[in-house]
């Protein structure tokens, strides 16, 4: 009876020894867990606030960076009108500069055109040259034939004495000028191509020993034969006072083409030519008599 209660009463203590130490064991370990907790609860506390962080700085940099990629679009909107601006530019440059290749294109076939016109001419005109040239000498010679034998009809018997020589330009527009008592007039018909004459005489005691007269102007190169021997005609007949046999006379014709006939020549047209034209006349002194006679 006694062993029992005594058994009773140790296994009594020992379940109260049990329990505390279940009890102490359960409260030292719940205390670890809550400080462990609360280490944790601490430690995420600050994980929390440091993510809050770099969430805060994350959004101002998307928002940032948001910002900067409108501006750039920006940009880019303003870098695309820009181009098709300066495309549309260029290429209305571009037609323009077309526009004036075509035009100096044309210019250059025009101007080559124009040069062959021209050499064209200057072969033509310088045939009409030679032509004109081998006429010029035909005539030459016919009145240096005439003028040799005109002196040796005058040589025998008689006192040659050199007259003096003067030579005076006349230029070829509308106006007629007489000086003296000899002129030579331009046909009227010629009166349009620019024609002047003027004339000077050596007169020796009261007679006339010798006159010239030099002419030079523009006329159209056809007309020159017609000119020359209309010239000649109307020497004598505009001087009745003069004759064949008692004059001798020289034409010296020189030509040369102008300028401005060569550049304004119009089409299947020669142009106008420059003449200078030289006529002289020596006469017979019958009533010079030598100085043993006068006295």
């Amino acid at each position: 009876m006694e062993l029992s209660q005594l058994l009773n009463e140790i296994r009594a203590n020992y379940e109260k020894l049990l329990t505390r130490n279940q009890i102490e064991t359960v409260l030292s370990t719940r205390i670890q867990l809550e400080e462990d907790l609360s280490k944790k609860m601490d430690k995420d506390e600050e994980a929390l606030k440091a993510a809050q962080a770099e969430l805060k700085e994350a959004r101002r940099q998307w928002h940032h960076l948001q910002v900067e990629i409108e501006s750039l679009h920006a940009v880019e909107r303003g870098l695309e009108n820009s181009l098709h601006a300066s495309e549309q530019h260029y290429q209305m440059q571009l037609q323009d500069l077309e526009t004036v290749i075509e035009g100096l294109e044309k210019e250059l076939q025009e101007v080559r055109r124009g040069i062959e016109k021209q050499l064209q001419e200057h072969e033509m005109l310088l045939n009409t040259k030679m032509r004109l040239e081998q006429e010029i000498a035909t005539y030459r010679r016919l009145l240096e034939k005439e003028e040799i034998r005109y002196y040796g009809c005058i040589q025998g018997g008689k006192k040659e004495q050199k007259p003096t020589t003067s030579r005076v330009g006349f230029v070829l527009p509308s106006a007629i000028i007489n000086e003296i008592s000899f002129s030579t007039k331009v046909p009227q018909k010629y009166e349009n191509e620019k024609v002047e004459t003027v004339t000077k005489q050596a007169i020796l005691n009261g007679n006339v020993v010798k006159e010239s007269t030099e002419a030079h102007g523009t006329i159209q190169t056809e007309k020159v034969d017609e000119v020359i021997k209309e010239w000649e005609g109307s020497f004598f007949k505009d001087n009745p006072r003069l004759r064949k046999k008692s004059v001798s006379l020289r034409f010296d014709l020189h030509l040369a083409a102008t300028d401005e006939g060569c550049l304004q020549t119009k089409q299947d047209n020669l142009p106008d030519i420059e003449v200078r034209l030289i006529m002289r006349r020596s006469c017979s002194i019958p009533s010079i008599k030598p100085p043993s006679a006068a006295n």
